[in-house]
């Protein structure tokens, strides 16, 4: 599953073009995690799907829909998991709002 890693990475290092020191740091440890969860995610669909099994000297349109439900439930699982996560690390959205204008920011900004 080094695709869907390197897809993760490859699209945060794409929007944000981090230096290369960056990526040796802890700062990029929330990213790798992310990008290993996604990995993992895509990991369980490809072995519950086994999209990846079928002959692709020809592509069907029965394959192809396959690739995509296979490759929307991955994102839709990371980003409910992700969610969940998060919104169990920062809190509720109501209590945010109640904190002010800052509710939006992270600590580090």
């Amino acid at each position: 599953m080094v695709l869907p890693l390197a897809a993760y990475v490859g699209a945060y290092a794409f929007v944000l073009s981090p230096q290369l020191s960056w990526w040796m740091g802890l700062e990029a440890q929330p990213v790798w995690v992310a990008g290993l969860l996604y990995a993992l995610i895509a990991a369980v669909l490809e072995i519950i799907f086994r999209t990846e099994r079928s002959s692709w000297r020809y592509v069907s349109v029965q394959d192809a829909f396959a690739l995509v439900r296979s490759t929307f439930l991955t994102m839709a699982a990371f980003l409910v998991v992700v969610f969940v996560l998060v919104r169990a690390v920062e809190g509720s959205m109501s209590a945010r709002i109640r904190r002010g204008p800052g509710w939006c920011t992270t600590p580090s900004d």
